[in-house]
């Protein structure tokens, strides 16, 4: 079980890396580590979080996303603005640029999603959700 286990670990993330460099040619997407892609798909989903809101929806400090957040700013994906009702806190929001990135990987799961059912039946399918739920539950993860 544990050669297939990282046998099929390897596969998915080489696979996955693939379709993420596929999704995103040309858009400056390769450069980009997987976290902060999450960055990037997380302030997407929430709209103009803070940088609480982020912490919380990512489950880091708040210390790591100022980090990830301002290098973010840096490549031009991300920009911050200081609410007008607490002048101590910020939102994030999406450049133009880091729409892109984040539409270019919702593209690339959306594919990665098809590739990986057009293996498995439907019955195949169904278990494998079930499964993935079941351990994303477990390890705390959320949905």
């Amino acid at each position: 079980m544990q050669q297939l286990l990282i046998a099929f670990i390897n596969t998915l993330d080489i696979s996955l890396k693939k379709m993420l460099r596929e999704a995103g040619d040309g858009s400056g997407f390769a450069g980009l580590t997987i976290p902060q892609l999450n960055y990037l798909e997380a302030i997407h989903a929430l709209g103009q979080p803070t940088i609480t809101d982020l912490a919380d929806r990512l489950n880091f400090s708040k210390a790591s996303v100022t980090a990830g957040v301002q290098k973010l700013v840096e490549l031009g994906y991300v920009h911050k603005t200081q609410s007008t009702a607490d002048r101590r806190v910020y939102h994030v929001g999406l450049t133009a640029s880091g729409a892109e990135l984040a539409a270019a990987k919702t593209r690339a799961l959306s594919a990665y999603e098809a590739f990986i059912k057009s293996a498995l039946s439907e019955e195949e399918s169904r278990q494998l959700q079930a499964i993935l739920e079941k351990l994303v539950r477990h390890f705390g993860g959320g949905l």
